[in-house]
This record gives C-alpha cells, sequence and structure tokens, in this order.
C-alpha cells in the first residue's frame, strides 16, 4: 500500500517521526518463496537553519571495511585510480566505486580533481597517517603467518650493525640459502642508535647488534659473545702471540672510535689513561681498518670487523685484559620471531662460536 498524502505530510511537518518503516510495495504469492520489498528506513531531523531535512546514516555509517581502507591506501599511495587499480589487480571502475561508497560513508570527499590531476583533501592526509601504519601492522601479520606455516620458504628482513655487514652476517646468510635456498633475505646495515626507530617502523622484523639501551617494548634473544682487540699492519708489532696488552698499545699510534660508533663506549673506559690516546679518531670500524691497512697506525676494532680484513697484510690481537660485549637479536614485543627468524639466529650462533676462539688465558 502505497503511503498517503496525509502520512506524507506528517513526516515532513512532525520532528517525532525518525524511523517509520515503509509496508512492502508488492509482494509475490505461490509455491515459490514470498519475495518481499522494503524501501529503506528513513530518517528525518533539524538542520542547523531549522529545516526539516533527511538525516544522514546513523553513527555505524562512518566506519570503513578493510578492503575499503586497502583501496583508499592504494589509490593514496600511488596518486592515481589506474595506478591503484594495477597495484591491487582490479578493474578502475571498482576501484572507483570502492572509493565513492568509502567517502559516502565517512561524510566527506577523500580526494578531488584538480586540473584533471587527482588530489588528496586535507582530510585524506590525516586519515593516511592511521591507516599506513594499519596497513604495515596487516602486512606484517600477513608475512609472519606465511613464515610461520613453514621453515622451509618465506623472507627474513633484518637489521645489523655495519660491523657485521662485512663478514659474519653475509657468511650466515649464504649458508642459511644453501640449506633454504627459497628462503628471501632484505638485509640493511643499521647503526645502533637507529635500533628502535627500525623496528617500530617495521623495516625489520629484527636487529642485531650490542651495546644496547633497554626498552619495555624490545624483546632480546642472546647469540654469543665478541671481542675488542688491535688491527694493524702485518710486521707492525715484532712479538708473535694472539693478544695486545695497554702497554703494548702506549707505544703505537692508536686510531681510536668516536663515541657514535657502537663499540667506542667499550673501549673508552681502557684507553682512560693519558698515556693511551688516540692519534687518530674516526667515525666508522671501516675508516678504522682501511688506516690500518696503509700502515696509519693500531685499529681498535670489534673481532667480527676484523674477521673481514685479517690476511697476508693485516693482524688482528685481542686486547689483554679482555674487552668484551655480547652480541643480540632484537625484535617488538608484539611481533614475536617467526620459525624461520629463529632458524637463522640459531645459525647465527653456531657461526659465532666457530668464529670467536676461546679465549687465552696467561
Amino acid at each position: 500500500m502505497v503511503v498517503g498524502a496525509a502520512a506524507a505530510r506528517e513526516r515532513r511537518t512532525n520532528p517525532a517521526v525518525l524511523h517509520e518503516r515503509h509496508k512492502p510495495a508488492f509482494s509475490v504469492s505461490g509455491p515459490a518463496r514470498a519475495l518481499k520489498v522494503r524501501k529503506p528506513a528513513i530518517r528525518y531531523a533539524r538542520s542547523a537553519t531549522g529545516e526539516l531535512e533527511r538525516a544522514s546514516a546513523d553513527k555505524r555509517g562512518y566506519d570503513l571495511n578493510l578492503r575499503q581502507i586497502e583501496v583508499f591506501h592504494a589509490v593514496y599511495s600511488v596518486g592515481s585510480i589506474s595506478g591503484a587499480s594495477r597495484l591491487l589487480n582490479v578493474s578502475q571502475p571498482s576501484v572507483s566505486k570502492v572509493i565513492r561508497h568509502a567517502e559516502s560513508r565517512l561524510g566527506f570527499p577523500l580526494f578531488k580533481l584538480v586540473k584533471g590531476r587527482l588530489m588528496a583533501t586535507e582530510e585524506s592526509h590525516v586519515l593516511f597517517r592511521e591507516v599506513d601504519d594499519l596497513h604495515a601492522r596487516i602486512d606484517t601479520f600477513q608475512r609472519t603467518a606465511r613464515n610461520l606455516k613453514s621453515t622451509l620458504s618465506g623472507s627474513i628482513r633484518m637489521g645489523v650493525l655495519p660491523s657485521l655487514a662485512l663478514s659474519l652476517t653475509p657468511e650466515v646468510v649464504s649458508r642459511f640459502r644453501r640449506r633454504l635456498p627459497s628462503v628471501s633475505f632484505e638485509v640493511s646495515a643499521i647503526h645502533h642508535d637507529r635500533f628502535r626507530d627500525a623496528l617500530i617502523s617495521r623495516d625489520c622484523d629484527f636487529v642485531i647488534g650490542h651495546d644496547l639501551s633497554p626498552a619495555p617494548e624490545i624483546a632480546r634473544v642472546p647469540l654469543g659473545v665478541g671481542r675488542v682487540g688491535a688491527l694493524f699492519k702485518r710486521g707492525l708489532l715484532p712479538a708473535e702471540g694472539t693478544t695486545i696488552s695497554l702497554r703494548e698499545l702506549r707505544r703505537q699510534d692508536v686510531i681510536g672510535l668516536a663515541p657514535g660508533v657502537a663499540i667506542a663506549g667499550l673501549i673508552d673506559p681502557e684507553l682512560g689513561s693519558p698515556a693511551v690516546k688516540p692519534a687518530i679518531l674516526v667515525r666508522s670500524v671501516y675508516i678504522a681498518a682501511g688506516m690500518a691497512r696503509h700502515g696509519a697506525g693500531v685499529a681498535l676494532v670489534d673481532e667480527f670487523t676484523a674477521r673481514g680484513f685479517v690476511g697476508n697484510d693485516l693482524e688482528f690481537r685481542v686486547l689483554d685484559p679482555a674487552v668484551t660485549f655480547e652480541l643480540k637479536a632484537l625484535h617488538l614485543m608484539e611481533a614475536p620471531l617467526s620459525r624461520l627468524a629463529r632458524s637463522f639466529l640459531d645459525l647465527q650462533k653456531i657461526v659465532m662460536r666457530e668464529a670467536v676462539p676461546p679465549a687465552v688465558d696467561e
């Protein structure tokens, strides 16, 4: 039955009428199940000007589903409907439709055309900051789910100190991929003061380093112990041996490390005596090793850095008394290590034990 004119007038003039439902416009009877068509409920509210008008969707209408968030993220990231459609492997009309529905639910535009180009609105900029973090978390979840499913394939994203990137890390990655060739890696050299940022931004699944500041949101996995020593041009020191004392260092031009280098804090107390002052101060273990190779002095570096340089022209001896540090793998508490990552770190421990000889007792 069609709603009468009187009822329509009542609906237009009475603000109290908010949720009156229309009766079915028609129905089908017979052997088949009855088909009923019902028009949606109509809501009215008084506008700022005092006029009675149809109200917007209820509060639930402001929520976006994950598909709408995904499409919005794609359009914002690439800056066009066509680019988003290629990224998502769907048609352009599908992308446009999802964006229109999202704008309808939100009640404001997400994009606008300016001289034929799609531009994000101010509201989009605000939303994207939240959506980008959510998108990264979803990506992490999906990757973790894939990695948890199997230890035979997947990907590992890791950050390591520059001192580990030259020798130790390449060896572990190479041995791991010989065992599991379908596993892919993304490896970054990161200074210790950027570890937390790399984890928080989800750039890395875990990072490996030492001398790390405690943080409640970071979990730690001990990997092993390393030592600091002297790297120098072969023949510079006459005596044979595997260690070097501070007394011997005082007679040499020492190449020291600036405070920003990870192991500098370990070495500085040992060089606290005025008799042991670096003749050259550098901000990279690689620079220190390069200086030593050219005979500029004795470089104080960790043994993992030295491992990538020792050869016919360079020799390495650990300090006596020993200066040690512990290598650890760090990851977010809320992002547990995958089975693949745990397997990789187990191999890292083995390679470290092989690389680090037992301490020499004098």
